[in-house]
């Protein structure tokens, strides 16, 4: 996308709050009306006021001034105020169309992306948005309107002059030219270098205990360190770019004001010829100079914002999740169908599923076994919708699910998962989550039902206890019987538990698994399971093995085959016995 396009685009958020920057912009042309009055007063107050000693024109000056500057305050005031409002009106718009968008991004995007650049976006890039949107189009109005304004006055008191003035203009537009595209390169970069340092520090942050415990400190603050080092070098190279503008143009226009000074003083003819026609001229000059500046000093603002609006725009751009279909209604069984799915992750060299065939009754429990690699995990991120089928059909009471809307799909899943993710805020909120009208008693009823009540009601502020960022607050136990509170608030009637009891102590997956058998009942259940003693009861054991499906059955049938299932019972057997005699 081209600069024009890009800020034709960023100008489109602008436009919900037209009354207010056209506010804005007419204070600012009223202010640069009141440019040229000054020099203008200049002429007649020295060749009248001091020269002939004008009485009225003595008695007026001052309070034409006092005026003035009382009408350019008001006027400059009133412009920052509205410029400013509609600026962070902006950057709010902005922010909330990059969360809006970033939230409903399947799970491809993020497989491939830092969060800690994803936050850059959000809370920085956009920032530098602003003074493109509104900043550089309130300078060039005000200030070129001041310009026009100055050579209009200059025209009229000598425009053989002002005409030798202005030909600087070649110059200061190839000037402009160069380092702008230099500054836009430059602004990109820096934008990127900085999504990398928040990509550190986020993972630090998140990782902390295993960098204490590896005594990672050092190597992270070298990865720091480098990422700050090179964020620093693009700063410092806009810097430049920015900053070398300003005195070449000033430069030019000093060269300009020299020469014109040189034919004035010569010149004995003309408007310029008095002393008061020559001091206005060459005031009216000099204050060409600051709002040259301004207009040359906003380049570097208008290229950051491009930098950091294509940025922004970047990631508006990126295609959300296919969401058409059609509204489930009246009662779901629960029947789940899967056939010959076929499945690749994004450049992965084998399939993850091939021809994965199942059916899974209404009600039923079913177990996904195998090592780690052999598609289980696929299978539900397939159900969820978290990945597109490539091949093949998921049927849900006999719809494919490719043909339900997806907040629909998902309405009828609840997960419970080893990595239980929790928010920083209370018990009730974990557990009724984003629902915040949500009934206290039937909050109550899911944590007794997952076994949690026991715990929580011990709390110093009972359900209304903060859990900390991600529930660091609690134990493992206490953090899954969480989770598995939210899935019976739900109440949804298909059930994905991903390793849910992994990752805990004996006790704590006693009493979880007390609590999970409760979730259990009467819902469509798909179990991963890492310890097979917590499946023996399930209505189905899924053997798989490289996106294959190797054994099927139950407990029994499959111990009594003696095949790979029977193998990794005994293991694992093996394993614990050892564990425990240790």
């Amino acid at each position: 996308m081209n600069s024009r396009a890009i800020y034709l685009r960023l100008l489109s958020y602008v436009r919900p709050y037209w009354k207010a920057f056209l506010a804005s912009l007419l204070a600012l042309a009223l202010l640069a009306a009141t440019e040229p009055l000054l020099p203008a007063l200049l002429k007649p107050l020295l060749d009248e006021g001091f020269g002939n000693k004008n009485q009225n024109l003595i008695r007026w000056t001052p309070a034409l001034l006092v005026g003035l500057t009382l009408l350019r305050g008001i006027l400059t005031f009133s412009s920052s105020y509205t410029s400013s409002w509609v600026a962070n009106k902006v950057v709010s718009d902005l922010r909330i169309r990059m969360f809006e968008r970033l939230a409903h991004l399947p799970s491809t995007f993020f497989d491939n992306r830092s969060s800690g650049v994803l936050v850059s976006k959000i809370a920085y890039d956009v920032n530098s948005v602003t003074g493109a949107a509104t900043q550089v189009l309130t300078v060039i109005v005000r200030d070129t309107l001041t310009i026009l304004g100055l050579l209009g006055w200059l025209f009229w008191l000598d425009w053989k002059l002002t005409l030798i003035a202005i030909t600087i203009t070649p110059l200061i537009a190839l000037v402009i030219r160069y380092f702008s595209q230099r500054l836009r390169r430059v602004s990109t970069e820096a934008q990127r270098s900085m999504g990398m340092i928040t990509h550190v520090i986020e993972e630090t942050c998140t990782s902390h205990k295993v960098v204490k415990v590896f005594q990672g400190e050092e190597f992270e603050t070298i990865r720091f360190r480098h990422a700050n080092n090179t964020q620093r070098s693009y700063a410092m190279r806009g810097t430049v770019a920015a900053a070398a503008v300003t005195p070449l143009v000033q430069l030019f226009a000093s060269l300009a004001v020299a020469v014109v000074v040189a034919i004035a003083l010569r010149d004995s003819q003309g408007a310029t010829s008095s002393a008061g026609g020559f001091i206005s001229f060459l005031t009216a000059m000099l204050m060409l100079l600051a709002p040259i500046k301004r207009i040359t000093d906003v380049n570097s603002t208008l290229q950051r914002g491009l930098a950091a609006a294509e940025s922004v725009f970047e990631m508006l751009d990126e295609v959300a999740e296919s969401d058409q279909g059609e509204e489930l209604t009246g009662p779901i069984r629960g029947a789940l169908e899967f056939d010959r799915i076929n499945f690749h992750y994004a450049g992965g060299q084998t399939r993850a599923l091939t021809d994965f065939e199942l059916s899974v009754p209404p009600g039923s429990t079913v177990a996904l076994v195998g090592r780690s690699g052999s598609g289980k995990s696929t299978v539900v991120s397939l159900l969820t919708r978290f990945y597109e089928i490539e091949q093949g059909e998921i049927r849900l009471d006999g719809v494919p699910i490719s043909r339900i809307h997806l907040k629909s799909l998902r309405r009828h899943i609840a997960l419970v998962s080893q990595d239980v993710r929790l928010f920083n805020d209370t018990i009730a909120a974990n557990v009724a989550y984003a629902q915040p009208d949500a009934d206290p008693g039937a909050i109550e009823a899911a944590l007794r039902a997952a076994h949690a009540w026991e715990f929580v009601v011990q709390l110093p502020h009972g359900m209304d206890s903060l859990v900390g960022e991600n529930g660091v607050k609690l134990s493992g136990g206490q953090r899954q019987r969480i989770a598995i509170a939210r899935a019976f608030f739900k109440n949804a009637p298909i059930l994905i538990l991903d390793e849910a009891t992994s990752a805990l102590d004996t006790e704590s997956e006693r009493q979880v698994q007390a609590a999970l058998e409760n979730l259990m009942r009467g819902r469509t259940t798909l179990v991963i399971a890492h310890r097979l003693s917590t499946i023996e009861r399930a209505d189905r054991i899924v053997v798989m093995e490289q996106g294959h499906i190797v054994e099927i059955g139950n407990h029994d049938e499959l111990q009594a085959r003696n095949g790979r299932y029977a193998h990794f019972h005994r293991l694992q057997h093996s394993q614990e016995q050892a564990h425990v005699q240790a």
